[in-house]
């Protein structure tokens, strides 16, 4: 007896380089220059004196405790020649971030985001009667930030580009501006340190050319408005407790609005208003004479801080529709931030996992392979010679930094909220991390005053450089995908990690397919199948018009159950093991990453595996099984996720030797619910056809277990008990 899979037919497919001894060995400069520095005491070089500002009848404060300290030395450029550099250093960066980042793409997420900040911005223009934000478009969307989607939405509709190929760019050039902005910040919190303009020089230096840092300028209007938010409301929230006991009513305005700012952006911007009230406590305690002066200026004090923590949390519920409707909804925003229903698959250490069981080291471990050995070096360098100098530094200000930098992690790691995409969630306490790794550069440079001396530092730190600014040269607008040596090469580290998250290298791909397939000249519709389809489709009709397209969403695994003739294809999802061996495919061409291909194009005009499972579909297993094997003579595409299909197909024939090897092998990498459903539907065929009752049974058990709800699986079931009984056994 044979048994055949026409029930199952119906929910068928529808050694040390010249660059990482740079790293080591600045890293041993370091060391060496620093415990050398703590060993012999040497005199710190004067600090100046600290302004203070009172009020009439308020008895002065005790000076506040004096910036960390660098040994005498002599700097090769005075204050006013520093603070030009560091301001030109900005613009610099300015000009570099909106060059290297026209044009460079977009993902879905982005198109969804910007159509939120447009119904935000319907909302109020139509004074609340606008509804679209009701849809359940936006069920879990409206509990997400909408200050920065509602500023580039007003932007692009100031500049009547909101309908135009420039929105995206548009908004991702107000997102540039943020980054840098954030890097101003960055810097004046790190001359609160040393009173040198020299590190806040380091500082945004170090930031960046940090190329997983850095990268995101380009388009990351998620992640980097909410880090230039950040950075600047820590930076208001130091000066309103320097200015203790007499905060300014102009610092306390801008701490507001800066706070309003960030916690519209993410929710999780509120830790912001903890700090200033942590924080202020250890600011009084620690100082006793400020206490008091502070105690007698209570009413002044308490009176600003009105306007910034209950008046900032006003202005975000009046700019957030959502909250505005109803305020208590600002905490079922932070209930959905800590569990974020949202499964994502994650490449991580060469193992597939998913975003809801993600192990503790999941931040620390892409930090330390993505992050510039030399950045790390200058980091871990910066936090030892704080504690250890802790006599001579800003303890309270340091503290502040520290637990501005680690509590966000320690607290989404306890609380299990859900993480993915590297470290992109983080961006925000990566500045604080370089702030340390400033005074540590501080202190190297000012070490010794020999000339010679510091020009030959200068350029060790240069060197141990070159190897990710190398990247980022070779491979703009990827700078994101970077890994350090830690990681090995990018080819080691794109089997073991996620790379091209944000699919940025789709738009390339889309962009050369248009110009070298002349699409634009066709007259008939082009189905174009891609795991990206949903920006393809809307960029396409944007920036290209006149070409016609149909998108067919496709996971590139199943890529051969659907009609289309182009594929585009990107590798994000796919399992390490399915990356390395089936990954590309027989491709047109390839977006590639240091030559290691992350985004491919496909083009088959004949579409034998597609005619194979349309037979199959139709019981035609004969047909089927014949062009299924020469699809895979002529194509060379041995892709597994055909072999379930295959399996059906021979089963269904009596080859089921076959049949078994074919559907176990598909087996190997779970790579869907339907793959494997099918792969155990052929094996039931197969060991029924071989008399083996037993496995075909717990097989197509299996198979009920996978897709409780498809009869396919039951159906054979059926027939087979009947044989099993027909047989006597």
């Amino acid at each position: 007896m044979i048994l055949r899979s026409n029930n199952l037919a119906r929910i068928l497919p529808h050694n040390i380089g010249v660059t990482e001894l740079n790293d080591y060995t600045c890293l041993h400069i370091l060391t060496l220059s620093f415990f050398s520095d703590m060993k012999k005491n040497a005199q710190t070089r004067p600090t100046q004196p600290e302004k203070k500002t009172t009020a009439n009848d308020v008895a002065p404060a005790t000076p506040q405790a004096t910036a960390v300290p660098a040994p005498e030395g002599k700097k090769l450029f005075d204050e006013d020649l520093l603070k030009k550099i560091f301001f030109g250093s900005l613009i610099a960066m300015l000009v570099i971030t909106l060059v290297c980042g026209f044009n460079v793409g977009f993902n879905s997420d982005e198109i969804e985001l910007n159509n939120y900040g447009k119904a935000n911005l319907a909302y109020y223009m139509s004074a609340g009667k606008d509804t679209t934000l009701n849809t359940d478009y936006y069920k879990l969307l409206k509990y997400y930030g909408n200050a920065y989607e509602m500023l580039a939405a007003g932007t692009n509709k100031i500049l009547h580009t909101d309908k135009g190929p420039n929105e995206f760019n548009v908004r991702h050039s107000i997102s540039q501006i943020m980054a840098i902005v954030g890097l101003l910040f960055t810097g004046l919190i790190a001359r609160k340190f040393s009173k040198s303009w020299s590190t806040s020089i380091f500082a945004v230096w170090l930031l960046y050319l940090t190329p997983p840092f850095m990268g995101h300028f380009l388009f990351n209007t998620r992640d980097i408005p909410f880090y230039a938010g950040y950075v600047t409301t820590l930076y208001f929230i130091i000066c309103f407790l320097e200015e203790l006991p007499t905060p300014t009513w102009k610092t306390s305005a801008w701490l507001m609005l800066a706070a309003a700012f960030t916690t519209n952006i993410r929710i999780g911007g509120v830790l912001l208003y903890f700090y200033l009230g942590l924080f202020g406590l250890v600011w009084l305690m620690s100082n006793k004479e400020l206490m008091a002066a502070s105690l007698k200026n209570a009413k002044d004090i308490a009176l600003k801080l009105l306007v910034v923590i209950p008046g900032g949390l006003i202005l975000v519920i009046l700019t957030w529709p959502t909250m505005l409707k109803k305020p208590s909804a600002m905490l079922d925003a932070l209930g959905i931030a800590n569990k974020f229903p949202l499964k994502v698959n994650i490449n991580f250490e060469g193992s597939a996992i998913d975003s809801l069981h993600l192990p503790l080291h999941y931040i620390p471990k892409y930090m330390l392979v993505t992050v510039p050995l030399f950045v790390l070096a200058c980091i871990v360098a910066g936090i030892v010679l704080f504690f250890t100098n802790i006599k001579r530094s800003n303890p309270r200000l340091g503290a502040l930094l520290l637990f501005s930098i680690f509590f966000p992690v320690v607290y989404a790691v306890y609380a299990g909220t859900p993480l993915y995409s590297s470290w992109r969630h983080f961006l925000f306490v990566f500045p604080g991390l370089c702030v340390f790794g400033a005074m540590a550069l501080d202190r190297l440079f000012s070490a010794s005053s020999k000339l010679p001396v510091q020009l030959a530092m200068g350029a060790v730190c240069i060197a141990a450089m070159v190897r990710p600014v190398a990247f980022c040269m070779r491979n703009n607008p990827f700078e994101y995908c970077y890994f350090n040596e830690l990681a090995g090469d990018f080819k080691t580290a794109y089997l073991n990690y996620d790379n091209d998250y944000w699919e940025i290298s789709v738009k390339q791909g889309v962009d050369w397919l248009i110009e070298n397939e002349k699409l634009a000249e066709k007259k008939d519709t082009t189905v174009i199948a891609s795991n990206a389809s949903v920006f393809i489709d809307y960029y396409v009709k944007h920036n290209y018009p006149k070409v016609k397209i149909k998108t067919v969403q496709s996971g590139y695994t199943m890529r051969n159950s659907n009609f289309w003739t182009y594929g585009v294809f990107n590798s994000l999802f796919l399992k390490p093991e399915y990356l390395e061996n089936y990954f590309p495919p027989p491709h047109i061409h390839a977006i590639d990453i240091d030559h290691i291909p992350v985004t491919t194009i496909l083009k088959d005009t004949v579409r034998l595996d597609w005619k194979a499972n349309v037979a199959l579909r139709n019981a035609q297993h004969v047909v089927a099984d014949s062009l299924y094997k020469e699809y895979i003579r002529t194509t060379k595409d041995d892709n597994v996720g055909l072999y379930a299909y295959m399996a059906v197909s021979k089963g269904s024939l009596n080859m089921n030797d076959d049949a078994v090897k074919l559907a176990t092998k598909a087996l190997e990498y779970h790579l869907s619910p339907l793959i494997d459903y099918n792969a155990y539907c052929a094996l039931g065929i197969a060991y029924a056809n071989k008399k083996q009752w037993q496995l075909s049974i717990e097989s197509l058990k299996k198979a009920q277990m996978v897709m409780p709800k498809e009869m396919a699986a039951p159906d054979i079931m059926r027939q087979v008990i009947a044989a099993k009984r027909m047989s006597g056994q």
